[in-house]
């Protein structure tokens, strides 16, 4: 679900990711975009091949996950970047989308999908980054360094917050109030960053 007014985001279509969700209006930094809503999913009884050919399905719990309405409009059509210019915040048990930077009017909005790193059962690996970005890692999947560093961050972010009641096969209900902007913290650019040394080293640049 977006949060912000229609005015600012518009849904288009990309060369080589699907749809992806572009500004029509300059978006400050720290900007709450929305919220991840849709069906929660009992993960015991999901089906991985049910999202083969997309990354819809979203954590909510060690034990459930939420799978949005893929048809309309909503935060899950933003693509995967390495380097992205929004990232994901627990509010309350609720995975907000905020920009990391002001974002200019026809800039597609990105995020990291912090896939776990690939220890080799990700086979064949479909999570194919095509971001073009400068550093980017040719994957969707974080660096042993870097979901380290996401882990352990969002650990202590879950900590702060109750998480709001929820029922398997019913969709998560939008909370009665939301932030309007989210804090800059340093821990974005560590997560990011931390995979330049191997994107240097497979392109044979100096370090």
């Amino acid at each position: 679900m977006f949060l912000l007014p229609q005015t600012y985001w518009q849904v288009k279509q990309t060369k080589e990711k699907g749809r992806g969700v572009f500004a029509a209006k300059e978006i400050p930094a720290g900007t709450v975009i929305g919220d991840y809503l849709g069906t929660i999913i009992d993960m015991a009884q999901f089906d991985p091949a049910d999202d083969a050919e997309h990354l819809f399905l979203m954590y909510f719990t060690d034990y459930a996950c939420i799978y949005p309405d893929a048809a309309s409009p909503g935060v899950h059509l933003l693509n995967h970047s390495c380097r992205p210019n929004c990232w994901i915040y627990s509010y309350r048990g609720h995975t907000l989308f905020f920009s990391l930077k002001t974002i200019e009017p026809g800039e597609e909005l990105t995020i990291s999908y912090l896939l776990s790193p690939d220890d080799g059962t990700c086979e064949p690996c479909t999570h194919v980054c095509k971001c073009g970005s400068r550093y980017c890692t040719g994957s969707m999947h974080l660096s042993f360094e870097s979901y380290v560093l996401w882990q352990t961050f969002l650990k202590n972010e879950r900590k702060k917050t109750k998480r709001a009641p929820f029922r398997y096969g019913k969709v998560l209900p939008k909370l009665p109030a939301y932030p309007e902007t989210i804090p800059g913290n340093s821990v974005y650019a560590k997560i990011w960053s931390a995979s330049i040394p191997e994107v240097r080293k497979k392109r044979g640049d100096a370090l």
